[in-house]
């Protein structure tokens, strides 16, 4: 065996022993007609900035930090809920949680039994990781939060909102069911979808935009040192449209309404009939803002 992969099977060991010794159990309450446990579980790893981080659970929140460190710090909660109290105890400790090296970072690895029987599970993971790192989070029940990290950033939930804020890099975030909050992000692109949510985007720094919903508000606010030559595409099937440009804003704008008013306080250039949908020109025209509901009302500033 090499010593690279000797290293990386004995830290894999290290932690999960470390979990185990780590953890307790305690009943906490009858919640209808289930009994609740919970079990939390400490996890630590040295993860060298510029490293990845990937965390997956079906069922639980996923918290993110970027800390100034060079280890990855993770408390995962552990809660089952089951008919009996031994029932519930039981499948809290067949739960193991773990972290395991994967690619040029670490993975969060949640173990189960095969088969779970009249009783339900969740994991939740709060992590710290370095200042400079990249993410790929995944939930399909509970929110996603992440601040102060640099990298690319991929989070997922179906059900859930997910906020981010204090983010330099690429940034990709999907919600089923849940809005999306971004504050203070500095990226080459963001790409935000949600099919039942609002998405509100404040003090952004970004080249390229995409932000679709299919029920609910948009509203994007540029920070004054944006680039001017931005491409910016907006659309919700039932929602309002607010859309706050950088300062020096140099973009052909198309805006366009189902069932709604258009209201702009930036100097369009109209050539042509005036009307919806709305297509202008600010500046030299050299980037381009699509914004697009099927009902409700755009504001242009």
């Amino acid at each position: 065996m090499n010593k690279g992969l000797y290293a990386r099977t004995a830290l894999a060991c290290l932690l999960t022993l470390t979990a185990f010794l780590s953890t307790s159990c305690i009943v906490i309450s009858n919640h209808s007609q289930r009994v609740r446990c919970e079990k939390d579980v400490p996890l630590s790893a040295p993860l060298p900035p510029g490293s990845s981080f990937s965390a997956s659970t079906d069922d639980g929140s996923v918290t993110v930090k970027g800390l100034d460190t060079s280890e990855c710090r993770v408390q995962a909660k552990v809660v089952t809920y089951a008919r009996t109290q031994e029932a519930a105890e039981e499948l809290a400790q067949e739960i193991n949680v773990r972290l395991e090296p994967a690619g040029n970072g670490l993975k969060v690895v949640i173990d189960r039994p095969p088969i779970i029987r009249d009783a339900h599970f969740s994991v939740s993971l709060d992590a710290d990781v370095p200042g400079k790192t990249n993410l790929a989070l995944e939930t399909s029940d509970g929110s996603v939060r992440i601040a102060n990290v640099a990298g690319t950033i991929d989070a997922k939930t179906s059900d859930g909102g997910i906020e981010v804020e204090g983010l330099q890099g690429d940034v990709k975030l999907r919600t089923s069911d849940g809005g999306i909050t971004v504050n203070e992000v500095r990226a080459e692109s963001l790409d935000l979808r949600t099919s039942d949510g609002s998405i509100r985007c404040r003090n952004i720094v970004a080249a390229r935009m995409d932000c679709h919903t299919s029920d609910g508000a948009i509203e994007i606010a540029f920070a004054a040192d944006a680039p001017k030559a931005i491409n910016v595409n907006a659309t919700t099937s039932d929602g309002s449209i607010t859309f706050i440009a950088p300062s020096g804003l140099s973009a052909v704008i198309e805006a366009d309404t189902g069932d709604g008013s258009i209201h702009t306080q930036l100097p369009i250039t109209v050539q042509g009939k005036i009307g919806k949908p709305l297509r202008g020109t600010v500046g030299a025209g050299e980037g381009k803002v699509r914004l697009r509901t099927n009902d409700g009302s755009i504001t242009i500033r």
